[in-house]
């Protein structure tokens, strides 16, 4: 059972076995295509975490529509490296 006193002396609340075993949940609602475009962004692990979890909270249509824009952006920014 999670108690406050686990959250509060945590200073990582991600790292309590409950809240890790929440969020790798979240992960599987994901349908395999989102899985796979996330997997294909050039992100960290750490950024790959942030946009699963709000992913998760999104219908799978709005879940599309974030991920294309992310994959818009990221062409943006690198195309305008390369010039």
């Amino acid at each position: 059972m999670l108690k406050i006193n686990d959250i509060t002396n945590n200073k990582n609340f991600e790292e309590i076995s409950v809240v890790k075993k929440y969020f790798s949940r979240i992960f599987t609602i994901l349908s395999k295509e989102i899985r796979e475009k996330l997997m294909n962004l050039n992100v960290s692990e750490e950024t790959r975490k942030l946009i699963k979890k709000e992913l998760a909270f999104l219908s799978k249509e709005k879940q599309k529509e974030y991920l294309n824009e992310l994959y818009r952006i990221y062409n943006r920014l690198v195309k305008d490296v390369k010039d």
